[in-house]
């Protein structure tokens, strides 16, 4: 029976699995409010013990319960979101810590998984510091005669110590990793009786799986709490430890041997998890590991003289491969520099492994984006063919002429039995072109590809015969994996491919874009993407420019592009994000000359458009769809500026699309495009009557509230309010802009885009009809929000927009504005806000605004002039001559404190993410052109202040100024023409 407190639990996790949509939706909503009441985990652990529950349903409430601690195990900061998400009260937490591991050991296997996950995540928060007795309940299971249990122990800790792969030692971890030493001897003795039960269970082969599943886990742990560094009581039980791997190296089990060859057994699974550990001690611990080496080398090579094509096998041979090539790096590479072992390596472990076979075959036609992803972008780090490359580099660079005299002997062989039937055999000319490229590379970066080469292999003459002509062929849709090596190893080599050569592939490049398989007209496009971004080398630490001139493509641009666009029409590559890179690409190439083929483009780009907004599926494409608009309308407008109304007719249906249909992923997208098409129209120009129309529903909570949105949001307001505040006005908007304002200022992640929009109201508007009524307001949200939540980034804006009012409205309208909040709070905020902050502010036109706004602040307001305030004044100019003389950035401060803050804003809930695009930036415009050096405004200033107030300058100079900036003034003044004294 189940207890009666337990029953509403139970029927909503039952009715959570129901086929129902609706009865699922009311059982998730009871949970989710559940949930957030104290002594719920303890409840859905007490549901999970009963043996008389139905195992799915144990398994939806272990499922639950590792959500529920992800979520509410610790608090999270959400500033900003409303109230604090609920935290598991620390009582609570005790009682689940108690009861979870033996509560795990004893669940069944599908309940068990998901209560080692919930596990781990506690112990990432708890452990070891607040979870002291964890360490000793696993040692004391860990001695248990029952394999399934110790399997639980072992998963269990394998979890726990995952984190600290790939970490390097901190005091934390050194005091972590101390008091895990406890572990070391269980686990070695807990190794060396799974090897006596391995021995004793010989010829049963179910048992055997499971103790050797348990050997793998011990493995996983051996190198998780070694990857930071080798530990004493490691280091002290380390023959003990290696000798049992070698026992497993060599260890024999045909009878385990998986009949489907995609599977991995598990006595492999055992060996290439010792590989890998093998691999770290060679890279972390060689001196310690020298003694073994020998050994070892000796039976990981054995076992890659076995190893089949298998994919099963993939695993064991990569950490296999992996090891021998930090071998081959160390001091102990001479292992390898006999002939005959360096024809084996070749022979048996390199070309099998660099050898396509039929799973690659398939993947490239049928899994197009996969192949791409693993052979361009690096992520094939993980799979033979680059451990075979890596194996062959590093011979390479330890035995230069021998490894290429033998190795070239094999590309010839390659090729020429290639050339004996190109039909049968083109997989040796695919591994043949590997092969060169193994060899030649010695130094690689992003933007240039291969950046030195192997002198000893003639890259130029291997591209004339073998690439080039693979290039060139008419039929591009026969061979496609040789046409995608050629493509690649253009791609890869471009850097040592003289210009005329680069100029002469263009043809060949823009041919294969037609090409039926996916990924040739991918790699194509990859191609074009990075030889059009080559540049110059640079000379005498100048950057170099790009290496090919638009002119010199010009009668290429038209078939080019429309070879792009056409490939969008071919199956599967509607969305292909190489593609659309290589049109961004084009479009930054040509820049201002994209004229004649701008309208084409822009309608292309429409249509696409239009056709993503019904289903938006790829991130990569959709954001280079975007940027790629933004470029047309950056180079195309700035070579025509009328032209902006071609663009707007053609972008606002699909835009129109994004904000009617709510496509929340386009929406910072459209905003950004929406404010730059405003920001490019010809000043003085009449808005259209388009943007009038979408601007009332972008004032709306709903689009404000996705943090995502605010910062492209923000720019448009400003841009619309910038070329039609007039009109924002007569219609009404003020208020809700003045509402988005306030809602802004609150939060501590956009509080510096509500200042944005504030500088422009007091900027674009009518100050004194319009805005001037609602400063007190504005004053009061302001200086409220600086006494309750006061932050550097916070202060740096403020000062940013008071700066900016003084210089627009003139600085003692400033000062009587705030006078009106209340007497005297003029000073007080020059005090605490403006002199503080100085220092912080970079950038040459904020410094430029903030300077000329101190130096009329100086000499334009009633309240500086004022006797008490003196020394305000005089401690005003000081920090100002100090900015100008570039001391500003000794005052900086504050950088990391909101580093973080628009992070935790997002993490209470869903929102789009701010993608900003790159060709839609927003001008760096002066907000005052009219000045051009600080300095002598500053002069003009005091010239200003002494003509009215004569003595004083002197009196703050002398009262004020060190001796050398004193004379850095005089000089200011000299250059101005000005007299203080």
């Amino acid at each position: 029976m189940v207890d009666a407190s337990l029953q509403p639990l139970l029927e909503a996790f039952t009715q959570s699995l129901a086929p129902n949509p609706e009865l699922i939706k009311q059982a998730e909503a009871f949970l989710k409010q559940a949930s957030q009441q104290p002594g719920f985990s303890i409840m859905v652990l007490q549901l999970i013990t009963l043996d008389s529950v139905a195992v799915e349903v144990r398994q939806a409430a272990a499922v639950n319960f590792k959500n529920t601690i992800k979520y509410h195990w610790v608090g999270r900061d959400t500033e900003g979101l409303g109230a604090a998400p609920f935290v598991i009260p620390d009582a609570e937490k005790e009682q689940v810590k108690s009861h979870i591991t033996d509560l795990m050991l004893s669940a069944p296997p599908r309940v068990r998984s998901q209560l080692s996950e919930a596990l781990s995540i506690i112990s990432s928060h708890d452990f070891p510091a607040r979870w002291q007795s964890l360490l000793p309940h696993l040692v004391d299971k860990l001695a248990s005669p029952d394999p399934q249990l110790v399997n639980g122990v072992l998963s269990t800790a394998d979890s726990i110590y995952q984190r600290y792969r790939g970490q390097f030692m901190t005091d934390q971890l050194s005091e972590e990793l101390q008091y895990s030493q406890a572990l070391v001897q269980p686990l070695l003795t807990c190794l060396q009786a799974l090897s006596k039960g391995v021995s004793e269970q010989a010829a049963n082969a179910d048992a055997l799986r499971l103790l050797l599943s348990n050997v793998r886990l011990v493995a996983s742990i051996f190198y998780s709490l070694n990857s930071p560094g080798l530990t004493e009581a490691f280091e002290d039980s380390l023959d003990a430890w290696m000798a049992e791997w070698h026992t497993y190296l060599t260890l024999d089990a045909p009878g385990l041997a998986e009949a489907d060859p995609e599977k991995e057994s598990v006595v492999e699974g055992v060996k290439a998890q010792v590989c890998e550990c093998l691999h770290l001690f060679m890279e972390r611990n060689e001196e310690e590991f020298a003694k073994f080496l020998q050994t070892f080398t000796q039976d990981v090579w054995t076992q890659l003289m076995k190893v089949s094509q298998a994919p099963g096998q993939d695993r064991l041979a990569l950490h296999a491969i992996n090891f021998l090539t930090a071998v081959s790096r160390s001091v102990h590479h001479k292992l390898f520099e006999g002939a005959d072992t360096l024809r084996q390596i070749c022979e048996s472990i390199v070309i099998p492994n660099l050898r396509m076979r039929d799973d690659m075959e398939e993947m490239f036609e049928m899994n197009w984006v996969e192949y791409v992803r693993r052979d361009t972008e690096g992520s094939d780090s993980d799979t033979r063919r680059r451990a075979a490359s890596e194996l062959v580099k590093s011979l390479t660079d330890q035995f230069p002429e021998q490894v290429t005299q033998l190795f070239s002997g094999y590309v010839g062989a390659m090729l020429a039995e290639y050339a004996g039937s190109p039909a049968a055999h083109w997989r040796a000319k695919d591994c043949a072109i590997y092969l060169v490229t193994a060899l030649a590379v010695r130094g690689k970066t992003a933007a240039a590809g291969a950046t030195t080469t192997n002198a000893l292999v003639n890259l130029q003459d291997f591209f004339a015969q073998q690439i080039g002509p693979e290039l060139a062929a008419a039929a591009v849709n026969e061979q496609p994996i040789l046409k995608a090596d050629a493509l690649k190893f253009v791609t890869t080599f471009r850097s040592q491919l003289p210009k005329e050569t680069q100029l002469g592939l263009f043809p060949a490049l823009i041919n294969l874009l037609g090409s039926e398989s996916n990924v040739v007209h991918s790699y194509a496009a990859i191609a074009i993407d990075r030889l059009l971004a080559m540049k110059e080398p640079s000379v005498n630490g100048a950057a170099g420019g790009l290496r090919f001139q638009a002119a010199e493509l010009a009668p290429l641009l038209q078939p080019l592009l429309e070879k792009l666009f056409g490939a969008f029409k071919l199956p599967e590559s509607g969305e292909n994000e190489y593609l659309m890179r290589a049109v961004l690409g084009v479009l930054r190439f040509v820049g201002k000359t994209i004229a004649p083929v701008a309208p084409a483009c822009l309608q292309q780009l429409s249509a696409q458009l239009l056709a993503v907004c019904a289903n938006p599926t790829q991130p990569g494409f959709n954001h280079y769809l975007f940027e790629s608009v933004a470029a047309l309308v950056r180079f195309g407008c700035e070579a025509d500026p009328a032209a902006v109304a071609q663009y707007e007719a053609q972008l606002f249906p699909p835009f129109q699309v994004v904000l009617v249909e709510d496509v929340q992923e386009f929406h910072p997208y459209v905003f950004q495009i929406l404010a730059q098409l405003l920001e490019v129209r010809p000043q003085g120009s009449p808005v259209p009557e388009a943007y009038h129309a979408i601007f009332p529903p972008l004032l709306t909570p709903t689009f404000w509230e996705r943090s995502g949105n605010v910062p492209a949001l923000s720019r448009l307001l400003q841009a619309y309010l910038s070329r039609a505040g007039a009109d924002a006005v007569t219609r009404g908007y003020l208020q809700a802009v003045l509402g988005v304002f306030q809602k802004l200022v609150a939060s501590r992640a956009h509080d510096h885009e509500g200042l944005a929009i504030l500088g422009t109201l007091v900027t674009c508007l009518d100050y004194g009809g319009t805005v001037a009524q609602y400063m007190p307001t504005i004053w009061q949200l302001l200086f409220s929000r600086l006494q309750s939540s006061r932050t550097s980034k916070f202060t740096r804006s403020l000062l940013l927009f008071l700066a900016l009012f003084v210089c627009k409205q003139g600085a003692q309208t400033v000062a009587d504005s705030i006078e009106g909040v209340q007497p005297g709070l003029t000073l007080m905020i020059l005090q605490t806000v403006w002199l503080p902050t100085l220092p912080s502010i970079s950038g040459s036109h904020e410094e430029k605004l903030v300077a000329v706004a101190t130096a009329r602040m100086l000499s334009g307001t009633s309240q500086l002039a004022a006797p008490q305030a003196a020394e305000l004044a005089g401690q005003l100019l000081a920090a100002l001559v100090t900015s100008l003389e570039g001391g500003a950035a000794a005052g900086a401060e504050g950088g990391a404190e909101e580093a973080g803050e628009e992070e935790d804003y997002a993490a209470g809930g869903y929102s789009a993410a701010y993608a900003k695009l790159h060709n839609a930036r927003k001008p760096d415009r002066d907000p005052l052109p009219d000045v051009a050096d600080a300095k002598l405004a500053l002069a003009e200033a005091l010239g200003k202040m002494a003509a009215a107030q004569p003595g004083r300058v002197p009196q703050l100079v002398q009262a004020a100024l060190p001796a050398e900036q004193q004379q850095k003034l005089a000089g200011y003044c000299q250059a101005a023409g000005v007299a203080i004294a």
